[in-house]
């Protein structure tokens, strides 16, 4: 370990640096041959892990942080996104108040401490790793402790825990009581702190969490994390889904968790769901709120006479419906020629079709590039849905 880090710390040097800046994505035996020549294996090695790492984090993270930060690539993986983390600080800071301390669990690269900091939080870092912990000081600049997450855990006014979400193995798990640090490390943070937050996998079980408000993160390519929030922290409702925009917008729908299982037909208009909706329980909370329709329970479709306003709602997305058909490729190819299809978008659930292949078989000649056909197992039957996009 202490070989390791020492490399890491080479890294934050200037000839690091240096050599992070020249590093290709993808050296060529040359390249690396050449390196060799002032350079160990393992610094060649930590350099290239780097230099990915900031083009990877550059996707995911804020600019300035990752174009100085020191990570290899699954410290990025592990890390919450910007947009992501900023919104959770600004939960912490409204409760606990500017200038309070917040410590921070599990604290990796330091992702979610720069959120912190970025709303005048004072995060410290606690981690048991030492190669984490010293990218944690060289990222964040913040004080940061190397031991365990609760014994060496410091007084603050709240914590944020991101417990290691996988298994011996290496493989990812959904089950709590195979996280590092588990279920019984929570209960004595929570005794401890007045409030906290505990970032999980978005796919966990939230009836195996302890009590807490939990809050489904959707932003822009799908799921991103469980929030479970804890203490005073906790909002008055059980859960929330919020769709996180790339712009800074947040759209929210908090209530209590429960599952419609009703079925309609397909009507005028079909709404596709954010996903966030669905993984909160909170389908049938939407459904009150904008008085539509389940098209069918699992579908994440709804269906209406119009569409709700605004017509981009974040959390769904509108289509005119000009036909439902049961699925065939040849049939629906035809229905498209007759509504002068063009370019036409795909979309599946479940991996029902393989939408990049029929995409292309559907594709047809006329000047209409708006058509969407969407394909879902609907009651055991596969279904078509020839519709339109509908914008506001």
């Amino acid at each position: 370990m202490t070989e390791e880090l020492n490399i890491w710390k080479w890294l934050g040097t200037v000839d690091g640096e240096a050599a992070i800046c020249v590093m290709p994505l993808s050296p060529t035996t040359a390249q690396i041959v050449a390196m060799r020549k002032t350079m160990s294996a393992e610094q060649v090695r930590a350099t290239s892990d780097a230099t990915r790492a900031r083009v990877k984090g550059a996707k995911k993270l804020n600019a300035d942080f990752a174009a100085r930060m020191i990570s290899d690539i699954t410290g990025i993986e592990m890390a919450s996104s910007a947009i992501s983390s900023v919104h959770k600080a600004k939960r912490f800071a409204s409760v606990l108040g500017q200038g309070s301390t917040v410590a921070d669990l599990c604290c990796g690269i330091g992702g979610d401490s720069w959120g912190l900091g970025q709303v005048g939080l004072k995060p410290i870092g606690v981690d048991s790793n030492p190669n984490r912990v010293w990218m944690y000081g060289h990222n964040t600049e913040f004080d940061v402790v190397c031991g365990d997450a609760f014994d060496d855990c410091p007084a603050g006014d709240g914590f944020h825990l991101d417990p290691a979400r996988r298994t011996d193995q290496g493989t990812r798990t959904l089950s709590v009581e195979d996280f590092m640090p588990g279920p019984k490390v929570w209960e004595k943070l929570i005794e401890r702190f007045d409030g906290g937050a505990i970032k999980l996998n978005p796919g966990v079980n939230a009836y195996d969490l302890p009590a807490g408000e939990v809050e489904i993160l959707s932003e822009v390519g799908g799921l991103t994390q469980a929030v479970l929030w804890v203490g005073k922290l906790a909002g008055e409702c059980e859960r929330r889904a919020t769709k996180l925009g790339i712009d800074g917008s947040v759209c929210s729908i908090a209530g209590e968790a429960w599952r419609p299982d009703e079925s309609n037909e397909i009507g005028a208009y079909l709404g596709t769901l954010d996903p966030c909706l669905e993984r909160a329980d909170l389908v049938g909370e939407f459904l009150e709120l904008t008085k539509t329709r389940l098209v069918h329970p699992g579908t994440g479709m709804v269906t209406a006479d119009e569409p709700i306003e605004p017509v981009e709602h974040p959390m769904v997305r509108w289509h005119k419906v000009h036909d439902v058909i049961k699925w065939n490729r040849k049939k629906v190819k035809a229905a498209l020629r007759s509504l002068d299809g063009g370019i036409v978008e795909v979309r599946t659930r479940g991996a029902v079709i393989n939408p990049d292949v029929e995409q292309k078989a559907l594709r047809g000649k006329g000047s209409n590039n708006q058509m969407t056909v969407l394909v879902y197992r609907i009651d055991q039957k596969l279904t078509a849905v020839i519709a339109e996009r509908v914008r506001g």
